[in-house]
């Protein structure tokens, strides 16, 4: 039986874990779960799998991701708040299901040295990782010609260029596919969310920036794909259901029958694959410039999004000018190499206060 922390287990992938789980109890035993706010579906859980130890707030999160008796820690908190307690994890020698993008964004070298040094596996839940991650078990790495990151294409991406400037919320919020919270609706609208993605596998992954690729990929059935230096490409197909990735997560190195996801069946469907739109989209180059830049720039493009979308949600800005913001916060930022956490997460905080008076001077010109 494994031993799980959830932590943000109120949140929609800490309720997905804790559905898989409820669906093969004999394989689980929950340990530790952790909410920011919602205490009332907190109690729900806690009276249903008696955890050893809850928490509520950030403070708590690094006690319970340093749980002795835990096996696994599925880190789902939202943002920054899920570094400090995946390192924990980690020095602890814990293996880590991950759906935290930031903490890989961030301080992903960071991260994954201290992973190889302390031999934590971190397996990945966000659907185009887990897809290269299930995809590279079919080679070595020095094997591995090119990673290839799919992106989908709803009714934003179908815009012509000259509308995105009249781009609103509602407009985001109409997702053909994947549901999710407003933060990532809009870097996803923005390509900002597949410029995280890319920094996310430079890292988790172990390749350099010229070995990793964007595609359309419209039907939302191949999740991303890897290429071998033989002309081979392996991929994951499947229904766009986050449960898939979280079970093969959960259950990591061993694959279990589906009970609470469904299969595809792929008679009278099609693979089509599109070139990525670089140009009408300029979100989707900042990730490779970040990690070609190196050092604490990955973070310097995190804070400046969080500051550039809030202020789109805010109706302070336009739909375009949230690339515009976080170019130019990057551009005025001074690379620190091999930083440290304190130097990462200065980076990340000044990011956002330089972003947000690179806003101001943008309304009152």
């Amino acid at each position: 039986m494994k031993h799980i922390v959830v932590l943000g287990s109120t949140g929609k992938i800490g309720k997905a874990v804790l559905e898989i789980v409820r669906a093969y109890k004999n394989e689980f035993k929950i340990i530790g779960l952790s909410t920011n706010k919602n205490k009332d579906l907190l109690r729900e859980q806690i009276q249903e799998f008696k955890p050893l130890a809850v928490g509520v707030g950030e403070k708590d999160l690094v006690t319970l991701a340093s749980m002795q008796q835990a096996d696994m820690v599925v880190v789902a908190v939202v943002g920054m708040s899920g570094l400090a307690p995946t390192l924990a994890a980690i020095r602890k020698g814990k293996d880590i299901a991950l759906a935290t993008k930031e903490v890989l964004v961030v301080a992903g070298d960071l991260v994954m040295k201290e992973a190889r040094k302390h031999n934590a596996n971190i397996v990945p839940i966000d659907s185009e990782h887990s897809a290269l991650f299930q995809s590279l078990q079919s080679g070595r790495k020095n094997e591995i010609k090119r990673l290839i990151l799919t992106m989908g294409k709803g009714p934003i991406a179908k815009m012509k260029k000259k509308e995105l400037r009249n781009v609103t919320i509602k407009d985001i919020r109409n997702r053909p596919v994947w549901d999710m919270g407003s933060k990532i609706m809009i870097d996803s609208a923005t390509c900002l969310n597949k410029s995280f993605e890319v920094i996310e596998a430079r890292w988790l992954f172990e390749v350099s920036p010229e070995q990793i690729s964007i595609v359309v990929h419209p039907e939302y059935i191949c999740h991303s794909l890897v290429e071998y230096k033989d002309g081979s490409i392996i991929t994951e197909l499947g229904t766009p259901d986050m449960k898939r990735y979280i079970q093969y997560a959960l259950f990591y190195p061993k694959r279990k029958e589906m009970r609470v996801t469904k299969g595809i069946d792929l008679v009278g469907k099609k693979l089509s694959f599109e070139k990525a739109p670089f140009e009408k989209f300029p979100g989707l180059h900042l990730g490779f410039d970040a990690i070609k830049k190196g050092g604490t720039m990955p973070a310097v493009l995190h804070g400046a999004d969080e500051a550039a979308v809030k202020s789109f949600y805010d109706e302070e800005i336009a739909f375009v000018d949230i690339p515009q913001v976080i170019k130019n916060t990057m551009d005025s930022h001074e690379v620190t190499q091999n930083p440290t956490l304190k130097n990462i997460l200065e980076a990340e905080i000044w990011a956002q206060t330089y972003a947000r008076s690179f806003i101001s001077q943008m309304k009152n010109e």
